[in-house]
């Protein structure tokens, strides 16, 4: 046994009850879900993430935009107003249960959330790039 260990099991207390932190008991109290909500996480992720693969899959991401939005890529003048374009494309169709959806500050994903959690998914480079920079 190592001398320390030794020490901290004469004092009372075992090797592993010193290895556990705060933090590890913080994040195993939070990972169960609270709700029907928090349950309605995973379809919204997975029908969010299939909408986005559309765009990052696409060989013409305006023609896409344009086709499933009835909309023109002259009202979007910010990245700001790009990522909700954007944002509008992957939620169209999908019940988001009570989650609610939004760029992320960086403007490379959509933020998921609702209460406590929150995910965010990635738009890809591709999309990335429309996003920040206008036309691709």
């Amino acid at each position: 046994m190592v001398p320390a260990a030794a020490a901290e099991v004469a004092a009372g207390w075992s090797l592993a009850q010193s290895l556990r932190t705060p933090l590890a008991a913080e994040m195993t109290e939070h990972l169960y879900p609270h709700s029907v909500t928090d349950l309605e996480l995973a379809p919204v992720l997975i029908s969010i993430e299939r909408n986005l693969a559309v765009l990052r899959d696409t060989t013409d991401l305006e023609y896409t935009l344009v086709l499933e939005l009835n909309d023109d890529d002259s009202l979007y003048h910010s990245p700001t107003e790009r990522a909700r374009r954007v944002q509008r494309f992957a939620t169209r169709g999908v019940n988001l249960h009570g989650w609610n959806v939004y760029p992320s500050g960086d403007r490379h994903g959509l933020a998921v959330w609702h209460g406590d959690f929150s995910v965010t998914l990635a738009f890809g480079r591709s999309v990335t790039d429309y996003v920040l920079n206008g036309r691709v």
